[in-house]
């Protein structure tokens, strides 16, 4: 039974990143979404969280009876590093982030 949160149901689910299902999302997300979104709030890619997530609501079906989908939020706070292999590239991230002001 899925746990409640704000009395609905809502269990969690976590896709890895060749899931098939969301390819078009994710392809969407990385060439377009992202780099759209950076222009529109000028952030440039360095200063990007190394940690974020999206979540996205259905849109109507396209014309092909694809699903389509829109950018619900994008959250950088409280987001923990799911799925588990995520720990290890996280560290390494900040590491490489952090290489230019070591000393």
């Amino acid at each position: 039974m899925p746990e409640d949160v704000l009395g609905l149901p809502a269990a969690k689910t976590m896709f890895g990143p060749s899931e098939p299902a969301f390819a078009d999302l994710r392809s969407s997300l990385e060439a377009e979404w992202v780099s759209g979104l950076m222009g529109l709030v000028r952030v440039e890619p360095e200063t990007l969280p190394l940690l974020w997530d999206a979540d996205f609501l259905y849109r109507p079906k396209t014309a092909a009876g694809a699903d389509s989908y829109v950018l619900c939020e994008i959250n950088v706070s409280s987001v923990s590093p799911f799925p588990d292999q995520v720990v290890d590239k996280l560290a390494r991230a900040v590491l490489t982030r952090l290489e230019p002001t070591r000393s």
